[in-house]
């Protein structure tokens, strides 16, 4: 299976002592109090976790033929591979979370196309409770960067599905 740059991402952060220090910094300007700081990293985790396991599953099944969704991995993997995108991967969990956050988002969307074509999707993205957390940490402004270039990056690539 091919790697999943998220996992090494995930590795790589979680290795360095300063990985929640832009997270807790976060915190303090969204105006959340320090008891909410456990409770804010579990869902960062289990978000990580969970969209990494869905590129897992999209590998797999890129693997197992569907190429239809090549492109859409190429596409993660493209934002994945970009330490200084929207944001930096230098801000530890925070410069990851945006990574998550545009694979979820174009594998939503995705999967979104495929159903509107009749087709099967080769992932499917359930949404987490996590996911409201995720959106107040990284702030409109970025959440909605990510959503709109997601949107554009698959319409362009699934108008060869059929």
């Amino acid at each position: 299976m091919r790697d999943n740059p998220l996992r090494e991402l995930l590795g790589a952060v979680y290795d360095r002592s300063n990985a929640w220090t832009a997270l807790v910094g976060r915190l303090d300007e969204i105006g959340q109090d320090e008891g909410s700081v456990a409770g804010v990293q579990r869902d960062v985790a289990e978000y990580l976790e969970d969209t990494a396991a869905l590129l897992d599953t999209l590998a797999l099944a890129v693997e197992g033929g569907r190429v239809d969704w090549a492109e859409v991995a190429e596409a993660a993997h493209g934002y994945l591979g970009n330490p200084d995108d929207l944001v930096s991967d230098e801000q530890g969990v925070l410069g990851i979370l945006d990574d998550a956050y545009v694979c979820r988002s174009l594998l939503r969307r995705a999967a979104d196309a495929a159903l509107e074509r009749g087709l099967t999707p080769a992932v499917e993205v359930d949404g987490l409770p996590a996911e409201q957390t995720v959106r107040t940490l990284l702030g409109l402004p970025v959440t909605a960067t990510l959503d709109v270039a997601a949107q554009q990056t698959v319409a362009d690539l699934v108008q060869n599905w059929s």
